[in-house]
């Protein structure tokens, strides 16, 4: 559906209609338009009239991160089932609820159509649009790989990133096309480098020049953060590293690895499987099926990769996602709700991190009693009981589960990424060998569905996340432990529960296999300086003879926006005309900022310094929402699914009934 770019009034004009702009129209920038579009009715005076701005570098819906003309392969780590844009009945929202089809459910519809070979509607599930559309089919046709996934998917499987990208395009056309009389949509291309006040309203501008944007609010919707371009020299200096800087790795230039080229690959997170998926497979190399592995695969390379060599602080990849299937565990995380009970705020992390531990202790065991009985050498309820009392890290509950346990591979270690990486491994083949089995150790807990004891745990673990919300978001946590063993635990959660589809950790045994992709060792870091032809010596301090020499070191990961120290032209704008100040955290040696700016808890109404609120005149109307403000909302980056009650559906719903109220006056 082609949006028509209509200029928009003089900053000087008399405003005959409420103009809100959101800046960035990805999915909350597209949910944000939804909601305003929704919650419109209950606000607006008669005749009054409502335009809303979506302003973007790329094209909305699928935005930058999900743009559409990336590389079929690349996939996303959230199953099918788990993503929605639309807020079902599920979400505690004071606005309307809108039906529409989750993304899975959109991929079916879509299946239907092209097993029918010609287009329908969405029908019930959905706003009425049709679900194949001309760009779409155009590339199905293009990539027919992605008509295969299709036809094959699940609501396990791990949708392609263009196929999300494909599906958010679908649902902000559907809003789009679906807007309220007296509502309207205009769309602006560019990036957004500095907002101002004019009065009682805004001037954004956009890079380039022209005339700049009046606005009567401004939704900030920026998500990850875009690296400047242009700074470093087209050619490195002599004897210098070149390193591919942190970004999307779509957006990294990937030619920089040569053929046969040795490359260092900075981080094991999930933009290292976008990386390794873009320089071999994007490269025309393939995976084939090959019983004779243990993992089902073998890789036949097209000639053209580079050699990866991978490094972390811990060395190793993260654990594969757990399947939807797989229980939460039976302890209904009853040792961190009477923690919670007791917690102050701001507080302590100190005693919430052992509650945690107790938790998933307790369902891992009961679990393992379930599905194995015979290994416990004493009766479960003994082990249980010792929880209570004994410290979940300490040598004494250590020494009962070994009394209790006698194979050491039913005792649950949390920590065992961290002890491999505490080691010295006497050669790189070692070490290798060690990921490798924690590779396939991974794999073979994968396969045992609902009967895994170690994925029930990984699960526990992190679904402590989701109740620790109300004791540390918003300054809930001193800096000491919001950034001490609160950021430990949150690194570990995301480890054991965010990483890629299991898919990936196949593929990638098979790259090791193949000589494609080393593991360097936790820590690598290079000697010295470079050599005349520009390369230098990466070794691990834990692995002996780890070196290799290489003159290109790619990032793998994506920056996060930092009011506080970060170079984005518009938050320094923000900074400097006091529209946004910096959030900051108590500790005892004073305030310590965080990358997030300070906001209004539930709306995220920015504060600043110098902004009108505190002078007594209007309330200023820039709010901001996603990934920016992850210092203080700690589920913004939590994928929206459906039936759950997602967070960021309630975010986006109280954002837009906020600026709704503040454009006409709290009605």
């Amino acid at each position: 559906m082609p949006e028509v770019m209509e200029p928009v009034e003089a900053p000087d004009a008399e405003p005959a209609e409420r103009v809100v702009v959101v800046v960035g129209s990805g999915f909350r920038g597209t949910s944000v338009l939804e909601r305003l579009a929704a919650n419109a009715g209950e606000f607006r005076p008669p005749g009054g009239r409502l335009r809303i701005v979506s302003v973007d570098e790329h094209r909305p819906g699928p935005g930058r991160i999900w743009r559409t003309d990336q590389c079929a392969d690349l996939l996303m780590n959230t199953p099918a089932s788990a993503f929605t844009v639309w807020p079902d009945p599920s979400v505690g929202s004071e606005g309307p609820k809108t039906a529409g089809p989750s993304l899975w459910e959109w991929q079916r519809q879509v299946a239907t159509v092209l097993t029918r070979t010609e287009t329908e509607t969405a029908g019930d599930s959905g706003p009425a649009s049709t679900v194949l559309s001309g760009e779409l089919a155009a590339d199905l046709a293009r990539r027919p790989q992605l008509s295969a996934w299709l036809s094959a998917a699940t609501p396990d499987s791990f949708t392609p990133r263009v196929l999300l990208g494909h599906y958010l395009r679908w649902c902000h056309e559907t809003v789009v096309g679906s807007l309220p009389e007296g509502v309207r949509h205009d769309r602006r291309q560019g990036r957004v480098t500095d907002i101002e006040r004019a009065g009682s309203r805004y001037r954004v501008t956009l890079a380039g020049g022209g005339a700049p944007l009046p606005a009567d609010a401004v939704v900030l919707c920026t998500g990850w953060s875009t690296p400047a371009r242009g700074r470093e020299p087209a050619r490195p200096p002599a004897r210098a590293v070149r390193r591919l800087r942190a970004d999307n790795a779509s957006d990294q230039d990937l030619t920089e690895a040569k053929p046969g080229a040795d490359v260092v690959v900075e981080g094991l997170g999930l933009s290292f499987f976008d990386v390794v998926t873009l320089l071999t497979t994007g490269r025309g190399g393939r995976f084939v099926p090959d019983d004779a592995t243990p993992y089902g695969l073998r890789y036949e390379p097209s000639g053209t990769e580079p050699v990866l060599h991978a490094t972390s602080r811990h060395g190793v990849p993260y654990w594969s996602r757990p399947g939807t299937a797989v229980p939460d565990g039976d302890s209904r995380h009853r040792f961190l709700r009477e923690a919670l009970a007791r917690q102050a705020r701001p507080g302590c992390f100190d005693g919430l991190g052992p509650a945690i531990a107790r938790d998933t202790l307790w369902d891992y065991y009961t679990h393992l009693a379930r599905t194995h009985p015979d290994a416990l050498a004493v009766p479960l309820p003994r082990l249980l009981d010792a929880l209570a009392v004994l410290p979940p890290d300490g040598a004494e509950w250590r020494e009962l589960v070994a009394n209790a346990v006698l194979d050491p591979g039913h005792r649950l270690d949390l920590d065992a990424d961290a002890a491999l990486a505490g080691r010295l491994w006497e050669s790189p083949a070692a070490f290798g060998d060690a990921v490798r089995g924690r590779l396939l150790t991974d794999l073979d807990e994968t396969a045992k569905g609902v009967g895994s004891s170690l994925k029930v745990a990984h699960r526990s673990f992190g679904k402590a996340r989701g109740l620790l919300v109300a004791a540390v978001e918003d300054g809930g946590l001193t800096a000491e432990s919001h950034f001490g063993s609160y950021a430990d635990f949150v690194d570990r959660a995301f480890r054991l529960n965010n990483g890629p589809p299991p898919l990936r950790l196949r593929q990638l045994l098979a790259l090791h296999d193949a000589g494609v992709v080393t593991f360097l060792g936790p820590r690598a870091a290079p000697d010295g300086r470079p050599d005349v032809t520009g390369h230098m010596e990466w070794s691990s301090p834990g692995v002996r003879g780890s070196g290799v020499r290489a003159d290109l070191v790619i990032e793998a990961r994506v920056p996060a926006p930092n009011l506080h120290a970060g170079t984005d032209p518009l938050l320094r704008a923000l900074r400097r005309r006091g529209l946004a100040d910096v959030f900051h955290l108590p500790s005892a040696h004073g305030p310590v900022p965080t990358a997030a700016p300070r906001a209004e808890p539930l709306t995220g109404r920015l504060s600043g310094p110098g902004d009108a609120a505190t002078r007594g005149g209007p309330a200023p109307q820039l709010y901001a929402l996603g990934v920016l403000m992850r210092d203080t909302r700690v589920t913004s980056l939590n994928a929206p699914a459906p039936g759950v009650d997602a967070p960021a559906l309630r975010e986006t719903d109280r954002t837009a009934r906020a600026v709704l109220a503040g454009l006409w006056g709290g009605r």
